[in-house]
């Protein structure tokens, strides 16, 4: 078993430590880390935006040399804490100790290749071309409409019931959007975007991004407006994500599932498996389902190349750790409600029972549906049958037809009598 050394501050359930300073200890399993991607283009840009998408070299929603560098450095920073420091990881990579799965989005591909370029910066032996100091590691991924698992987007029925209701309906969004309501109208009439909330909500990432590239801003977006704007990012827009526990499951709860069943795999069979790190490439969205899944989570925006480290320890006990700061290697401990920094993975279960559904599918509603849809798809392939063979039996027709009219006007050779005339 290993500890860290340092100075604790707690704030909640957020423990602070001082970066890198380790005693003698080492992890003997495994650890899963699930990160953000780094720093981006924005995903769109509104109608009336003085920028435009040619504004951005690389092309809308993807990662920028910023970014390329951000997640390079967070590579840095686990190879110094689990090789250089911790011995857990070997200087050489081998495709038996590390995974790596990206949902299907171009910046999150390119980050995780980028973290493994910081990860695993090639050896003597590994090198391969002298003036390129990178080595090709695999990353995998599944198409969207198959990621149940860290991509957020697919349909989830029970999730958007639920969401509508709580944005109609809780009092502290009703009040936001009566205060906002000047605003909603003076961001519509600017830049283009519809007069509603959510108008304006998807406004904020944009000038997000372009304030942090330095784009041109529009005339129309002053100090006042600039604040505004900038607290209900900071306030809501993450807090609104997965508003209850409930939501936060429907959307974080098959990773945590994911995770824990094959932290059992590793107590129960240690002995077989040598994989020791499995890394999930995604999304702001992402860490944060996982967090409030785990209830943990304290609303604030997961930054870009932000890493949740969850460790598996050689007495069964499980630690997870926080790096939430773009540009400082700064980690914090998360403790669950009710257990200790290192938890035991059996009290790690009970905390977390409500937290894993046994059918993820199911609690989505999306059973009835699937069933609706193979009914609908064996209704469909019946017609379709009908119809071939309705077709097939007018071919036949037809040729029959045709047959029989040959017979009828075949070549008949001329009497004699009448040849000779």
């Amino acid at each position: 078993m290993f500890r860290l050394q340092g100075r604790l501050h707690q704030d909640n359930f957020y423990t602070e430590i001082e970066p890198l300073k380790y005693s003698k200890w080492c992890i003997e399993f495994d650890v899963v880390m699930l990160y953000r991607h780094g720093d981006r283009s924005p995903v769109a840009v509104y109608p009336k935006d003085p920028n435009t998408e040619s504004s951005w070299p690389m092309g809308l929603g993807q990662l920028t040399n910023e970014g390329k560098e951000q997640e390079y450095n967070l590579g840095q920073l686990l190879r110094r804490r689990y090789g250089d420091n911790l011995k857990f990881l070997n200087k050489t990579f081998n495709v038996k100790d590390v995974y790596v799965r990206s949902t299907d989005y171009d910046r999150t591909l390119m980050s995780a290749y980028c973290m493994l370029a910081g990860l695993f910066p090639p050896t003597k032996e590994d090198s391969w071309n002298k003036n390129i100091t990178w080595q090709p590691i695999p990353v995998h991924t599944e198409p969207k409409k198959d990621d149940h698992l860290i991509y957020l987007d697919n349909p989830c029925p029970v999730f958007t019931s639920k969401m509508e209701y709580f944005m109609s309906h809780d009092p502290e969004v009703l009040q936001v959007k009566n205060d906002t309501q000047d605003l909603v109208k003076y961001v519509a009439e600017h830049s283009g975007l519809p007069a509603t909330f959510q108008g304006m909500m998807k406004i904020l990432d944009t000038i997000f991004c372009e304030q942090t590239h330095n784009k041109r801003q529009p005339d129309w977006l002053n100090a006042d407006t600039l604040k505004r704007l900038n607290y209900i990012q900071k306030t809501y827009k993450v807090k609104w994500w997965y508003p209850t526990h409930e939501m936060a499951v429907l959307k974080g709860g098959n990773l945590l599932k994911k995770i824990y069943e094959d932290m059992q795999i590793k107590v129960n069979t240690p002995a077989n498996l040598t994989q020791k790190i499995m890394v999930y490439s995604a999304h702001d969205s992402t860490v944060a389902a996982l967090l409030k899944t785990m209830k943990i989570f304290n609303d604030r925006t997961p930054t870009y190349s932000s890493c949740v480290m969850i460790e598996l320890h050689d007495d069964n006990t499980v630690r997870i750790l926080y790096r939430n700061d773009t540009f400082t290697d700064d980690i914090v401990t998360l403790t669950l409600p009710g257990c200790s920094e290192f938890c035991d993975i059996d009290q790690f279960h009970t905390i977390l029972n409500d937290s894993m559904p046994s059918d993820w599918r199911k609690a989505c509603g999306l059973s009835d549906a699937n069933e609706q849809n193979f009914k609908n798809n064996i209704l469909g392939y019946s017609v379709m049958a009908c119809i071939i063979f309705l077709l097939t039996l007018l071919v036949v027709t037809i040729c029959c037809i045709y047959q029989r009219q040959r017979k009828q006007y075949r070549y008949m050779e001329l009497p004699t009598d009448m040849a000779e005339s």
